[in-house]
């Protein structure tokens, strides 16, 4: 027997060490990569072709996490970010690259996933990558963070991978609506009896109305309250609410107007903490997209189907429509949809998808000649293993994660179906994130 000596591993690199890399390329999650003495290490808010000085902040088995200090020399490919707070802020990974290579780098992402993960060849399914017009200005949902630093209130987001609060002034994603909240929300929370009771603030824009939720501590004393209602008689506010410690447990101090947006010639009520697609000319675009995708016929199934996104432009195509929610409040937004629009075709259900039991016997007791799924970035792989056993000829998958939707459609593909088309579209400008929409087909 011969005993080959072990490659040596490479040396870890302690915390703090300063390297001088070239980055290879982007990987999904928006990080570049780069190689040193045999390790790999990862750079976030950086580009290919980059050569730079970076510092250790992580070391790993296999690979080391650092962050920039200095651009030696910028990619070919790079471009001004036009943001100040790029390199700080966790909001944006790709405002360094123009858009047509942010394109080409999603669409990766997902050929990426379906390869390594769900070991198919995306060739003859991948579809072009439906780009947005519009890569700023575009953001009509935040949630910002806010905290006392001193006297002095900050309000912003989170650094990359920290709890570091980045105090921004202005943000250039951001629906210009909210970006003309930010300086009177730091007057208001600075006019607070105790401003310290602040963790967060949620705003969002619809095509009418703008909604604000403020994240607090504790309730409110009657000055606070005063202080949020000239809040909202001064920014044109028409919905605003209060939540405390308790999750999800907000309580209204201005209804004014309702929320609305519109998509496939349907108005969608919402409220402030609800879920919203960020980007509202992509939403119509993808719900076009999907709604092209399913056809027609006499049933379907919508899970996880929120306030109605899909479920209301899904009754002009299918005789009956079931939408499935978990979310008490969300489904109430729903049905009220469905009235306010005069849709009589479709059922809400309210159900824990996680539930296999009750959603295995959905599932075979009744057909369906379409099932679309809309789920978390988590995935869905229960409901696809019952699916994988129980589910109807065809499905929509709409995924807003390509490692979760390459898993999920790996147990999808081994249970009997055939994923037919799969197409990205970019509902975060400036981000690492991409959608996914696909369909899939029994045999």
């Amino acid at each position: 027997m011969v005993i080959r000596p072990r490659s040596p591993r490479p040396a870890r690199k302690p915390d703090g060490a300063e390297l001088e890399l070239t980055i290879e390329k982007i990987v999904p999650g928006g990080d570049g990569l780069a190689r040193h003495a045999g390790q790999v290490v990862f750079v976030p808010h950086t580009a290919p072709g980059d050569r730079i000085r970076a510092q250790v902040t992580a070391t790993h088995g296999s690979f080391l996490r650092a962050q920039c200090l200095a651009i030696l020399a910028p990619g070919p490919q790079t471009v001004d970010p036009g943001c100040e707070r790029f390199g700080q802020c966790g909001g944006c990974q790709l405002r360094r690259l123009p858009a047509h290579v942010q394109n080409q780098l999603k669409t990766g992402f997902v050929q990426e996933g379906l390869v390594r993960i769900a070991h198919l060849d995306p060739a003859a399914i991948l579809q072009p990558l439906l780009a947005a017009e519009q890569t700023d200005g575009y953001r009509r949902r935040a949630l910002f963070r806010a905290r006392m630093e001193g006297q002095k209130v900050a309000l912003g987001f989170l650094a990359e991978g920290s709890d570091t609060l980045v105090d921004l002034t202005t943000c250039p994603v951001l629906e210009p609506r909210l970006n003309a909240l930010l300086a009177p929300l730091r007057e208001t929370i600075a006019a607070f009896t105790t401003p310290e009771q602040i963790q967060a603030v949620e705003a969002v824009a619809g095509d009418h109305g703008m909604g604000v939720i403020f994240h607090l501590l504790q309730s409110p004393s009657g000055h606070d309250k005063d202080a949020m209602r000239d809040f909202a008689q001064r920014t044109g506010v028409h919905q605003l609410w209060v939540g405390d410690r308790r999750p999800g447990r907000f309580s209204p101090l201005v209804t004014d107007h309702p929320l609305t947006y519109a998509a496939d010639g349907f108005a969608f009520g919402f409220h402030p903490g609800d879920f919203i697609q960020v980007h509202a000319g992509q939403n119509r675009r993808m719900i076009e997209a999907c709604m092209a995708m399913a056809g027609n016929g006499a049933t379907a199934w919508d899970l996880y189907c929120g306030i109605g996104n899909f479920t209301l432009p899904l009754s002009r195509r299918f005789r009956r429509v079931t939408g499935v929610e978990s979310q008490a409040g969300a489904l109430a937004r729903a049905r009220k949809n469905l009235t306010a629009n005069r849709v009589a075709n479709v059922t809400g259900l309210r159900l824990d998808l996680s539930d296999a039991a009750r959603l295995h016997a959905i599932a075979a007791s009744r057909e369906a000649d379409l099932v679309l799924l809309d789920p978390p970035r988590s995935g869905a792989a229960e409901v696809c293993r019952q699916l994988a056993d129980a589910g109807p000829r065809r499905l929509l998958y709409v995924s807003c994660d390509p490692a979760t939707f390459a898993r999920d459609a790996d147990i999808l593909v081994q249970g009997g179906y055939r994923l037919e088309r799969v197409c990205p579209i970019d509902l975060f400008p400036q981000t690492r994130h991409v959608e996914i929409m696909a369909v899939l087909e029994r045999g």
